[in-house]
C-alpha cells in the first residue's frame, strides 16, 4: 500500500508542484500586460492597435508581459502556463504568442527575455528564427536600457511575421534594428571608398602602360559595388473565452530566450 502512495505521489503531487505560478491577467489589459510599469503609454497604444487588428483578422494574438522577477523559474515553462491560463490565441489554432520580459533590476545580466509559440505557430516561427530576432531585435535595446524600444521592435516584427503566416495585410510596420545601424558604413564613406578605389586602379592602369599588347592587362571588366543583401524577412472578431479576453489558446512549448 505504501509503495502505491509513493507512485501516487511521484505521478501526480511533483508535476503539479512543478508548474509554473504565473499572475492573473491585468484588468482592461489585452495585449500588454506591464506588470513592472514600464512600457510608456504611447508604445503601448501602438501594440494594442497592431494586437486587435491582426486579432481580428486572423484570431492570432500576440501578449507583451513584464514581470519583475520569474522568482527562478523556467521562462519556457512560465511563457507555456501564459498562454494556458490565459488562453491567448484561437482553441483551434493554438496560435497565441507571449514575449515575456524579467525586469528585476537586482538580476541585472541574469533576467530571462523570452518568446513563447503557440503549436499553431511554430512552423513560421522555429526556435532558431525566435533566436535571432531575440538577438537583432531585442538584446541591443535592452542593452543600450531602451526597454520600450526593445518592446516596440520585437512587437512589430512578431506581428510581421504572423501576419505574413496568415496573409494579412493591416497596418505596415517597420521594425527598427539598431544592430544594422551602429557602427554601419555611411553614403559618404561609400563614395570615398569607391573614389579611392578608382584612382588606384587607374593609376595602376596608367603606369602598366608602354610596350606589349593590351589586350589582357589593360582593363579587366567593370567593378560592381553594392550593399549586401541580407536574408529576407517574411513580414477574428473581437476576443473570445480565457480570462474575458482571449480565446482559450494553450501552448506546444516552442520558443527561445536569452539572458540579458
Amino acid at each position: 500500500m505504501n509503495r502505491v502512495l509513493l507512485i501516487l505521489f511521484f505521478l501526480f503531487v511533483i508535476p503539479l508542484s512543478a508548474v509554473a505560478e504565473v499572475p492573473d491577467p491585468l484588468p482592461g489589459e489585452s495585449y500588454v500586460h506591464d506588470f513592472y510599469n514600464v512600457i510608456p503609454e504611447d508604445v503601448e497604444q501602438h501594440i494594442e492597435e497592431l494586437g486587435l487588428g491582426l486579432d481580428q483578422a486572423t484570431g492570432a494574438q500576440i501578449v507583451v508581459v513584464t514581470v519583475e522577477s520569474l522568482e527562478g523559474q523556467d521562462p519556457n515553462s512560465y511563457s507555456v502556463e501564459l498562454i494556458r491560463e490565459w488562453g491567448i490565441g484561437s482553441a483551434e489554432e493554438n496560435n497565441g504568442l507571449v514575449f515575456l520580459l524579467e525586469m528585476d533590476p537586482n538580476k541585472a545580466g541574469d533576467r530571462d527575455v523570452y518568446i513563447g509559440v503557440g503549436q499553431g505557430l511554430e512552423g513560421r516561427l522555429p526556435d532558431g528564427k525566435i533566436g535571432r530576432i531575440l538577438d537583432e531585435y531585442t538584446l541591443p535595446f535592452l542593452q543600450s536600457g531602451d526597454v520600450a524600444g526593445a518592446v516596440q521592435s520585437t512587437y512589430e516584427m512578431l506581428y510581421q511575421e504572423v501576419s505574413a503566416e496568415y496573409n494579412y495585410t493591416g497596418e505596415q510596420v517597420a521594425p527598427a534594428r539598431p544592430s544594422s545601424n551602429d557602427g554601419g558604413i555611411s553614403p559618404l564613406t561609400i563614395i570615398m571608398i569607391v573614389i579611392i578605389f578608382y584612382v588606384i586602379v587607374t593609376m595602376f592602369s596608367n603606369n602598366g602602360r608602354g610596350g606589349g599588347p593590351r589586350g589582357r592587362g589593360g582593363r579587366g571588366g567593370p567593378f560592381i559595388f553594392g550593399p549586401g543583401m541580407g536574408g529576407g524577412r517574411s513580414s477574428g472578431g473581437g476576443m473570445g473565452g480565457g480570462f474575458g479576453g482571449f480565446g482559450g489558446g494553450s501552448s506546444g512549448g516552442g520558443g527561445a530566450g536569452r539572458g540579458w
